[in-house]
């Protein structure tokens, strides 16, 4: 096959996946017409906040118009404050009993009280460009700033530039490994991590979800590497938004907090003994030094000191790490804490995440790092193995790294991110 032809052939695979998840409708609760993707009609109907931008960018690639309304669809709902939630529920009533499944705080019945990485500014980057993209830009501009200036002011109570999750799920990352002993998980099953969720999230509700309370209790507040890599990637992309608009008192604003965010990152979170990122935890903002897919995200950067990407790389490339036959694992092969969805515990098959599997959407920003840093090579490695991933197997929400076998949700749609990165890989504009 040709390069062009499997990429074609993945956009016809992409579309059809795009269609079949397609939401769309009029929600009676607030009145506002809905058009977006579902990461999975089976599994999550709704409108996640991550998802949504991933979905975003891949539909930028062919069909701009929904890639347009699945963000202002996400955006429909903000509130003055500029908060926007990680779901909303538009089309609740439809799935009531699917809703006891999750673990969501609710800030109204329809709008979750948590975030997600901060990827919104990327995702209107993709969807301002081309024909009416500099009026996209200019409405959407001011409620994304507005986003960022909340994100700003209630996640980063110590001003370093690092904001700090309240709770495991709003890092995307449920139950990866890094987590484990902040949360005194010692066997990793479902039941426990519920159980240590509740002993760690479950006084927010008295607190009514106040920020100040629920950081002076210092219960779970983690500077996650992978949020923070994604904010100062996003502050980056916000202060080029901004510089397109003519603001460039704006531009220069977002990109003094695109630097202060990725010093931070290199004073506080890297550890130069093992060549890899870690979270902080805690008031005390302890390093949790477990090696997993986030340690090596902040090869995104462009502005990195070269040394750490370079030793990023060297971890990225080794076999006994994270070079697995699909790549790239989200716990370290040879970690301790490292489980296959595949090992005949069922409740790893469905029910535990980020343990050891390949996900696309964190290959798809190690790989554009690495090219971003000329590891031209290790790059297209990875899209390659990606690409075929799903041509083997699927959409899923995620891959066994030696197998290649897919789990989790069928139809995933944030998967369809290997169409960015064959695009990357064969060259296609």
């Amino acid at each position: 096959m040709s390069h062009s032809a499997r990429y074609d052939a993945m956009t016809e695979r992409v579309r059809a996946l795009y269609d079949r998840n397609r939401q769309k409708g009029r929600a009676p609760w607030c009145g506002h017409e809905y058009d977006f993707v579902c990461p999975s009609t089976g599994t999550y109907p709704f409108q996640w906040f991550w998802d949504s931008c991933f979905h975003a960018i891949v539909l930028a690639r062919y069909d701009m118009a929904r890639a347009r309304s699945e963000i202002r669809s996400l955006l429909k709902n903000q509130p003055d404050d500029g908060f926007v939630g990680h779901v909303t529920f538009w089309q609740r009533e439809a799935f009531e009993e699917m809703l006891k499944e999750y673990s969501i705080a609710y800030r109204t019945p329809y709008l979750s009280d948590c975030i997600q990485p901060p990827l919104l500014a990327e995702a209107l980057f993709a969807i301002s460009r081309g024909e009416g993209g500099a009026a996209v830009r200019d409405e959407l501009l001011p409620k994304v700033r507005r986003y960022y200036d909340w994100i700003d002011r209630m996640r980063d109570p110590d001003r370093d530039g690092l904001i700090a999750i309240l709770q495991p799920d709003e890092s995307g990352l449920d139950h990866i490994p890094k987590y484990d002993r902040y949360l005194g998980v010692s066997n990793p099953t479902r039941d426990e991590f519920t159980a240590a969720w509740q002993r760690a999230v479950g006084p927010y509700a008295e607190m009514q979800r106040d920020h100040d309370k629920m950081f002076a209790a210092d219960r779970f507040v983690v500077e996650d590497v992978l949020v923070n890599t994604i904010y100062a990637e996003n502050e980056r992309v916000l202060a080029e938004l901004h510089e397109e608009a003519g603001d460039l008192e704006a531009a220069k604003v977002m990109r003094e907090r695109a630097a202060k965010t990725t010093a931070s990152l290199v004073k506080k979170c890297w550890d130069g003994a093992t060549g890899l990122f870690y979270d902080l935890a805690g008031k005390r903002e302890e390093l949790l030094k477990v090696s997993t897919v986030t340690s090596l995200m902040p090869i995104l950067l462009p502005d990195l000191p070269r040394e750490m990407v370079e030793a990023l790389a060297k971890h990225i490339a080794d076999p006994k790490e994270y070079a697995a036959k699909y790549p790239v694992p989200s716990t370290a092969l040879n970690e301790p804490l490292y489980m296959a969805p595949s090992d005949g515990r069922p409740e790893l098959d469905s029910k535990l995440l980020w343990r050891g599997p390949s996900w696309i959407n964190t290959n798809w920003y190690i790989a554009r790092g690495l090219r971003r840093h000329g590891f031209v090579d290790l790059a297209r490695t990875i899209e390659d193995k990606s690409a075929e991933l799903i041509e083997k197997g699927g959409f899923r929400e995620y891959y066994d790294p030696y197998t290649g076998e897919g789990f989790g949700a069928h139809a995933f749609s944030w998967t369809a991110l290997v169409l960015n990165m064959l695009a990357a890989h064969e060259g296609v504009a």
